[in-house]
Protein backbone atom coordinates (compact mmCIF):
# COMPACT_ATOMS: atom_id res chain seq x y z
CA UNK A 1 0.00 0.00 0.00
CA UNK A 2 1.34 3.26 -0.90
CA UNK A 3 2.68 5.53 1.76
CA UNK A 4 -0.09 8.47 1.12
CA UNK A 5 -2.82 6.01 1.39
CA UNK A 6 -1.08 4.57 4.51
CA UNK A 7 -0.82 8.42 5.94
CA UNK A 8 -4.77 8.92 4.16
CA UNK A 9 -5.90 6.37 6.94
CA UNK A 10 -3.62 6.67 9.82
CA UNK A 11 -5.49 10.67 9.44
CA UNK A 12 -8.63 9.42 9.13
CA UNK A 13 -8.43 6.85 11.88
CA UNK A 14 -7.32 9.78 13.96
CA UNK A 15 -9.70 12.07 13.16
CA UNK A 16 -12.60 9.41 13.52
CA UNK A 17 -11.36 8.80 17.57
CA UNK A 18 -11.00 12.73 18.27
CA UNK A 19 -13.50 14.28 16.40
CA UNK A 20 -15.60 16.37 19.38
CA UNK A 21 -18.57 19.28 19.35
CA UNK A 22 -19.63 21.07 22.09
CA UNK A 23 -18.14 18.80 24.67
CA UNK A 24 -19.59 16.16 23.58
CA UNK A 25 -18.07 13.48 21.19
CA UNK A 26 -19.73 13.95 17.57
CA UNK A 27 -17.48 10.96 16.15
CA UNK A 28 -18.31 10.19 12.48
CA UNK A 29 -19.65 6.89 12.02
CA UNK A 30 -17.66 5.67 8.88
CA UNK A 31 -14.26 6.27 7.00
CA UNK A 32 -13.64 4.99 3.43
CA UNK A 33 -9.78 4.63 1.97
CA UNK A 34 -9.84 8.37 1.17
CA UNK A 35 -10.30 9.60 4.19
CA UNK A 36 -13.92 10.69 4.25
CA UNK A 37 -15.85 11.14 7.44
CA UNK A 38 -19.46 11.04 7.57
CA UNK A 39 -22.61 12.43 9.89
CA UNK A 40 -25.38 10.25 8.66
CA UNK A 41 -28.40 11.99 10.85
CA UNK A 42 -29.60 14.51 12.49
CA UNK A 43 -29.05 17.38 9.17
CA UNK A 44 -30.34 20.48 9.85
CA UNK A 45 -31.21 20.88 6.49
CA UNK A 46 -32.69 19.09 3.34
CA UNK A 47 -31.54 16.09 2.03
CA UNK A 48 -30.89 17.28 -1.24
CA UNK A 49 -28.76 20.05 0.57
CA UNK A 50 -26.89 17.59 1.88
CA UNK A 51 -26.25 15.68 -0.90
CA UNK A 52 -25.33 19.26 -2.82
CA UNK A 53 -22.75 19.91 -0.15
CA UNK A 54 -21.17 16.61 0.22
CA UNK A 55 -20.51 16.33 -3.68
CA UNK A 56 -19.26 19.61 -3.77
CA UNK A 57 -16.66 18.89 -1.13
CA UNK A 58 -15.58 15.86 -2.95
CA UNK A 59 -15.11 18.14 -5.77
CA UNK A 60 -14.01 16.82 -9.09
CA UNK A 61 -11.23 14.39 -8.25
CA UNK A 62 -12.88 12.78 -4.41
CA UNK A 63 -9.66 10.44 -4.45
CA UNK A 64 -7.19 13.40 -3.92
CA UNK A 65 -8.12 14.57 -0.50
CA UNK A 66 -5.80 13.85 2.30
CA UNK A 67 -8.63 13.90 4.47
CA UNK A 68 -12.36 14.67 3.38
CA UNK A 69 -15.14 15.42 6.26
CA UNK A 70 -18.54 15.46 4.44
CA UNK A 71 -21.80 18.02 5.65
CA UNK A 72 -22.77 18.17 9.25
CA UNK A 73 -25.00 20.52 11.13
CA UNK A 74 -24.58 23.45 13.24
CA UNK A 75 -27.11 22.27 15.75
CA UNK A 76 -28.90 19.38 17.25
CA UNK A 77 -32.20 19.39 18.61
CA UNK A 78 -32.17 17.44 21.97
CA UNK A 79 -36.01 17.49 23.90
CA UNK A 80 -36.70 20.58 22.08
CA UNK A 81 -33.61 22.30 22.59
CA UNK A 82 -31.14 23.70 20.56
CA UNK A 83 -27.37 22.90 20.92
CA UNK A 84 -24.59 24.38 18.92
CA UNK A 85 -22.07 22.02 17.36
CA UNK A 86 -18.12 23.50 17.46
CA UNK A 87 -16.57 20.77 15.69
CA UNK A 88 -13.02 20.05 16.92
CA UNK A 89 -10.99 17.27 14.66
CA UNK A 90 -7.48 16.67 16.25
CA UNK A 91 -5.03 14.27 14.05
CA UNK A 92 -1.87 12.95 15.97
CA UNK A 93 -0.73 11.32 12.45
CA UNK A 94 2.83 12.18 11.23
CA UNK A 95 2.40 14.86 7.88
CA UNK A 96 5.27 15.45 5.69
CA UNK A 97 7.13 18.44 4.96
CA UNK A 98 4.47 20.89 2.88
CA UNK A 99 1.94 23.30 1.91
CA UNK A 100 -2.22 21.99 3.39
CA UNK A 101 -4.64 23.70 2.41
CA UNK A 102 -8.17 23.65 4.26
CA UNK A 103 -11.30 24.01 2.30
CA UNK A 104 -14.77 24.36 4.35
CA UNK A 105 -18.08 24.87 2.05
CA UNK A 106 -20.97 25.60 3.93
CA UNK A 107 -25.07 26.48 3.01
CA UNK A 108 -27.77 27.44 5.11
CA UNK A 109 -27.48 30.35 7.13
CA UNK A 110 -25.26 31.93 9.61
CA UNK A 111 -21.28 31.79 10.08
CA UNK A 112 -18.40 30.17 10.92
CA UNK A 113 -15.20 30.73 12.13
CA UNK A 114 -12.66 29.01 11.40
CA UNK A 115 -9.23 27.80 12.36
CA UNK A 116 -6.51 25.34 10.76
CA UNK A 117 -3.42 24.31 12.45
CA UNK A 118 -0.92 22.23 11.83
CA UNK A 119 2.70 21.93 13.91
CA UNK A 120 2.82 25.38 15.70
CA UNK A 121 1.19 26.94 12.24
CA UNK A 122 -2.29 28.37 12.50
CA UNK A 123 -4.80 30.15 10.30
CA UNK A 124 -8.04 31.33 10.49
CA UNK A 125 -10.93 32.33 8.58
CA UNK A 126 -14.65 33.58 8.89
CA UNK A 127 -17.38 32.78 6.50
CA UNK A 128 -21.24 33.57 5.69
CA UNK A 129 -22.92 30.73 4.80
CA UNK A 130 -25.57 31.49 1.76
CA UNK A 131 -29.03 30.13 2.01
CA UNK A 132 -28.84 29.06 -1.96
CA UNK A 133 -25.28 28.46 -3.37
CA UNK A 134 -22.75 26.81 -1.30
CA UNK A 135 -20.17 28.90 0.23
CA UNK A 136 -16.17 28.44 0.77
CA UNK A 137 -12.79 29.66 1.85
CA UNK A 138 -9.97 28.21 2.58
CA UNK A 139 -6.94 28.52 5.19
CA UNK A 140 -3.37 27.46 3.21
CA UNK A 141 -0.44 26.85 5.83
CA UNK A 142 2.70 26.16 4.91
CA UNK A 143 4.43 23.20 7.66
CA UNK A 144 7.25 21.55 8.40
CA UNK A 145 7.06 17.71 9.35
CA UNK A 146 3.84 17.81 12.27
CA UNK A 147 2.39 15.08 14.05
CA UNK A 148 -0.35 17.87 15.16
CA UNK A 149 -3.22 19.17 13.26
CA UNK A 150 -6.80 20.41 14.51
CA UNK A 151 -9.69 21.96 12.99
CA UNK A 152 -12.52 23.93 14.62
CA UNK A 153 -15.49 25.48 13.28
CA UNK A 154 -17.66 27.62 14.97
CA UNK A 155 -21.05 28.42 13.74
CA UNK A 156 -22.29 31.76 15.08
CA UNK A 157 -25.41 31.39 17.56
CA UNK A 158 -28.70 30.09 15.78
CA UNK A 159 -26.78 29.78 12.77
CA UNK A 160 -28.79 27.07 11.04
CA UNK A 161 -26.28 25.32 8.63
CA UNK A 162 -24.28 22.47 7.32
CA UNK A 163 -20.79 22.26 6.99
CA UNK A 164 -18.20 20.14 5.51
CA UNK A 165 -14.10 20.34 4.96
CA UNK A 166 -11.25 18.93 3.20
CA UNK A 167 -7.80 19.19 3.79
CA UNK A 168 -5.59 19.24 0.39
CA UNK A 169 -1.82 19.10 0.29
CA UNK A 170 -0.06 20.98 -2.45
CA UNK A 171 2.52 18.05 -4.44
Amino acid sequence: MPVRKLSVLALAAALLLCGTACGQAQEPTSASTNGALSVPEGHVLTEQQVTQLNESIHGANPDEGLVIAEARPSYRMNDGTITMMDIKDESNANQGAGTYTLLVHCTGTGNLDISFTMGDQTGKSTLQCGTTDISSTTVTLDVADTKRSVVEIEPSAGAKSEIAYRIDKER
